[in-house]
């Protein structure tokens, strides 16, 4: 059985990525499957660059199946349906686009409804999303299932002493819904140090200018360096406003690291009793958060206790016996 992974254009993160390589690898340990990458050569910015991709696409088939990993949800339109599976990670550009007619419109036909459609199985990786397409895309959602991400392999168990004087967080995003603004509040007067991954705007680094933070700042890493990030820190801060799922809760609990996380759904799913939550929109309960992971080294322990054993439950293993049912299943209706 042969694969195709068709993932979007290089410049637009590597999240999507990641998640797919570590299934792409646990596939590639079963021999009667075989997988490949297909990228689209154009970033998704206007009606032309998406026609290219789609004609790119029309051109790639092969005999096999074909995969859409996300974010270029409209390339099902240019594949055949009955060998189509489409993953949607979230509903955020409707979210963004909400107050714009035209351009929800557009996303909601392109990205979403049509696509939903034409995909012979399409999968959510998590409830949350799945419940969102309902709601904005209605009855095309209902065959829409859930399988959730898988935690690269990469990040192992790696203990390390928690420096209680001078912390270090790290902050994996740092687009809008990321909620940064609100923990560089939350952290003013704190004697650590704030690791941001991710372009930053001209509102954060003017609100850095403002408070006395330390801080560093990287993008464009590779997967070795962003788990040498999690391995270097003392907590993990996720205070998201919107997320589809939360892959960076799962990499900090198989690191090790206690977990900061906004108490809204997916992440109070996706953490389980491995994190400490807070309301993100509350500056004030964040900070609170953030010293009782600091203050209280008991509470710490059993967060990242909590957070190894619930990490357990997204083993690459585990989802790609989920995937190879629905691709048998797609081979089978052929």
């Amino acid at each position: 059985m042969l694969v195709q992974f068709f993932l979007r254009s290089l410049g637009t993160g590597h999240s999507l990525e990641t998640v797919f390589d570590t299934l792409q690898m646990e596939l590639a340990s079963h021999t009667n499957i075989t997988t490949s990458k297909i990228r689209m050569p154009h970033i998704s910015k206007g009606i032309r660059s998406i026609w290219k991709n789609l004609r790119f696409a029309a051109r790639q088939q092969r005999n096999g199946l074909f995969h859409i990993t996300g974010d270029i949800h409209y390339v099902a339109l240019a594949l055949p349906c009955n060998r189509t599976v489409l993953t949607i990670h979230d509903c955020i550009l409707l979210e963004k686009n909400r107050r714009s007619p035209f351009r929800y419109a557009f996303f909601w036909l392109f990205w979403y409804y049509w696509p939903i459609r034409r995909a012979g199985i399409v999968t959510a990786i998590s409830e949350k999303t799945r419940q969102e397409l309902l709601r904005l895309v209605g009855r095309s959602a209902e065959k829409v299932r859930v399988i959730p991400n898988a935690i690269h392999p990469a990040f192992t168990y790696q203990p390390r002493p928690f420096c209680e004087k001078q912390p270090t967080f790290l902050q994996i995003g740092t687009a809008p819904h990321k909620n940064v603004l609100r923990l560089i509040d939350a952290l003013e007067n704190c004697p650590g140090k704030l690791i941001l991954v991710g372009p930053l705007s001209d509102t954060i680094t003017k609100r850095l200018l403002l408070r006395p933070i330390a801080h560093e700042h990287y993008q464009n890493l590779n997967q070795e360096e962003i788990v040498s990030l999690y391995q270097r820190c003392d907590m993990v801060c996720f205070v998201s406003l919107y997320e589809g799922f939360g892959m960076p809760i799962l990499e900090a609990q198989a690191v090790g690291r206690p977990v900061l996380a906004s108490q809204i759904t997916p992440l109070t799913n996706i953490g389980g009793s491995g994190a400490c939550y807070v309301d993100p929109t509350n500056v004030t309960s964040i900070r609170k958060g953030i010293e009782q992971i600091c203050q209280d080294e008991t509470y710490r322990t059993n967060l990242i206790q909590a957070g190894r054993k619930n990490v357990a439950n997204f083993s690459a293993e585990a989802v790609a016996a989920e995937y190879k049912a629905l691709y048998r299943e797609l081979c089978r209706q052929q």
